[in-house]
């Protein structure tokens, strides 16, 4: 039996969210997968998977005919966009066939859902055994840091500097902490006076992911809602 602690650690350090996330993401992929599949396979995944996450089964619409349809209950079952839903979808379908290779490879899954039983896609997801973060691609790269004007940097890290009165400073850091709280991840930041510098990479592959791009838009969110107004990079 796949044990529910595992499955839902491996999938956060997969993709880099938090338990919670990855617990969500795990409870409705495999209700989904469970609402997918004929009734003798549903039993054996019902057996395979903890009740904790076998609880949720009533919750997805299901069947899902083909991978945008599962991608989509999944996505409506977790609030999440669908090109994060899928990331998610992937990521536990890959544990979960590693952790159970015979259920998973037995499964009669209808149209192409087969095909989401594999690392998440390069430029954001997991790259070979270790399920090490890919680092961005070159054009990936310019593509981000094209929506992050205030963001500079290269393959490594990427920065962004602000420069505030001191009590405006202070109101912006708290807020740029509390996303540590809110998704598992905030940016390391240096002080200088009425400076900080804000930086953002991944450091088990000590470059650059979509991760950290993810993280770039939440800290720009959060410096608005701190009310500084934005400054330049």
């Amino acid at each position: 039996m796949v044990q529910h602690r595992d499955l839902v650690t491996t999938v956060a350090d997969h993709i880099g969210v938090s338990v919670d996330e990855a617990r969500r993401a795990a409870e409705a992929t495999i209700a989904t997968l469970v609402r997918t599949v004929d009734e003798p396979q549903r039993q054996r995944v019902l057996d395979a998977v903890p009740t904790l996450l076998a609880e949720e089964v009533g919750e997805a619409p299901g069947p899902a005919w083909d991978h945008d349809d599962f991608v989509a209950e999944v996505s409506w079952l977790t609030g999440t966009a669908p090109e994060e839903a899928r990331e998610r979808v992937q990521a536990v379908l890959y544990v979960l066939s590693r952790q159970e290779p015979r259920l998973v490879g037995e499964l009669e899954l209808p149209g192409d859902i087969r095909d989401l039983i594999s690392d998440p896609a390069p430029g954001g997801g997991i790259t070979g055994p270790r399920g090490r973060t890919a680092p961005l691609t070159d054009d990936e790269l310019a593509a981000a840091l094209a929506n992050l004007p205030y963001w500079t940097g290269g393959h490594r890290a990427i920065r962004r500097t602000i420069q505030l009165p001191e009590e405006n400073l202070r109101r912006v850091l708290e807020r740029v902490e509390g996303l540590r709280a809110e998704t598992g991840r905030a940016p390391d930041v240096e002080r200088d006076g009425e400076t900080a510098t804000l930086t953002v990479y991944t450091g088990s592959v000590d470059a650059v992911t979509r991760l950290d791009v993810d993280l770039a838009h939440q800290v720009d969110d959060a410096i608005v809602e701190a009310g500084a107004g934005m400054a330049g990079p």
